[in-house]
Formats: C-alpha cells, structure tokens, sequence
C-alpha cells in the first residue's frame, strides 16, 4: 500500500515535469532504495515572481521538490535536464538538508552513445559533494572515454544546480 501512494504522489507531481513512465519508476526505486519501509513525500517548491526576481538564475524547466518522511523534511531533490551531442538527457540529485549530494540518477537518455554516465559507479564521484569548486570535469570527476559530452555536461550542469540550490537556502527560499 506504501508503495502504491507512493507512485501515486509522484506520479501526480511528476506530470509537470513531462518525464515517461520509466523515469518515473527509475525515480521511485531511487527513493525507495535511499529511504526503505518509509514513505517519501514530495512537495514541490514553487517561486512567486518577487522571490524569482531576487535570485541570481531562472529555474527555467527545472523542478525543485522537498522530500520528507512522516512530516519531517529529510532532503531536497532536483529535477534538471543536461545536454548530451545531440538531444538532451533527464536527471535528478538528491540533496541532504546540509545540500551535500545524497543520491544523482539519469532518468532518461536518448542517445545510442554516452549512456554510461548513468552508471552508479560513475555517478558515485557526486555524492557528498557540497563544494561546487570540488567537481572539476577531468580533476575531481574523472571523464568517461565514450562519453566525454555527456560526463562533461553532467559535471557542469550538477555543479550549476548544487549552486542554485546554496543561493536558495541563503535566501531563505528552502
């Protein structure tokens, strides 16, 4: 029964963020494996044109939600899109409530080549990461021959949201 109003609470969030069905499972998994025999909500956080007026960035298409279990906030997570060669890829970072990076997942890929930046051992480089000056493409994260486009953008655009997320919680929007 947990598992089924689970689905349902994301599945009703999710809608907005246009992702397929499979990202949508991808992504409970994902919270389920991180937060197990718990119930994760999801609440999304949405900026009035005052508060999107004082930040330094646009959110653009990108979905902001505060993850919580029985009533208690326990993490943030970050819904973007990077660019691979040629199309676009979805991915998510969970941030713990000190923002240091908890979980990043690709949800989807729609390229032939590059989908091994998906990989969990590759990813795992984020995680507990905070310091945006700490993921240095080719120092700090380390490329993937194949897919250099791909792990290169990752890189830059999970260091740009980890930014975002810093400027929101000192604003006080998070």
């Amino acid at each position: 029964m947990k598992k089924f109003l689970l689905i349902v609470a994301v599945s009703g969030i999710l809608f907005s963020f246009d992702l397929p069905k499979n990202a949508l499972k991808k992504m409970d998994k994902t919270l389920a494996s991180l937060w197990p025999e718990q119930v994760v909500s999801k609440s999304e956080i949405v900026l009035n044109q005052t508060q999107q007026d004082k930040l330094s960035f646009n959110l653009g298409s990108n979905t902001l939600f505060k993850l919580s279990t029985k009533n208690n906030p326990v993490a943030y997570m970050y819904l973007s899109e990077a660019k691979s060669k040629i199309s676009n890829f979805d991915y998510m970072v969970i941030f713990k409530e000190d923002l240091s990076i908890l979980k990043v997942k690709v949800l989807v890929y729609r390229e032939e080549y590059g989908g091994e930046i998906g990989s969990n051992r590759w990813l795992k480089q984020f995680i507990g990461k905070s310091n945006p000056e700490k993921m240095q493409f080719g120092h700090d994260i380390q490329n993937i021959s194949g897919a250099t486009i791909s792990a290169r953008n990752i890189t830059h655009d999970v260091k740009k949201t980890t930014l975002e997320i810093i400027e929101l919680k000192k604003k006080g929007m998070i």
